[in-house]
């Protein structure tokens, strides 16, 4: 009498776990299909953020220096370009921020990301340029 019901529910058990093995990796193909297929618009998203991120922190701590035509020290960098970093991460959110590490593959790829980003704005910084022109357009008078 017992072995008739043990016999079903080891066939139920596996079945079920089929079953929602499969779901998962249903959602999780319909999940990347769509982030591939959007990727352009998550792109924009992240980039939004990242401008915004960067227009606060240059505001705040490196627009005196912009201003009169110097650079952060290395060690400075490094600690700006982690809190740009950290406030990209807030402006996105958990739930975009677990999107894009699924995008990106992982957390510390998502982060190179975001502090490539800011090398490249940072070096590329108008407003340091125009001051240092500036500077040596007043150093050398035309006579």
């Amino acid at each position: 009498m017992f072995d008739i019901l043990i016999v079903p529910g080891a066939i139920v058990i596996p079945l079920v776990i089929c079953y929602f093995l499969g779901l998962r990796y249903f959602l999780n193909f319909k999940h990347t299909e769509r982030i591939v297929k959007h990727f352009s618009d998550y792109t924009a998203v992240l980039q939004f953020h990242m401008e915004k991120a960067y227009d606060m922190i240059h505001k705040d701590r490196i627009l005196v220096y912009s201003l009169e035509a110097q650079r952060l020290k290395e060690s400075e960098v490094d600690v700006v370009s982690k809190d740009f970093i950290t406030l990209t991460q807030k402006l996105i959110g958990p739930r975009l921020q677990k999107e894009f590490i699924f995008l990106y593959g992982n957390y510390e790829t998502l982060d190179f990301i975001m502090a490539e980003y800011f090398s490249t704005r940072y070096e590329d910084d108008e407003i340091r340029k125009s001051s240092v022109s500036e500077m040596m357009d007043s150093d050398n008078p035309e006579i």
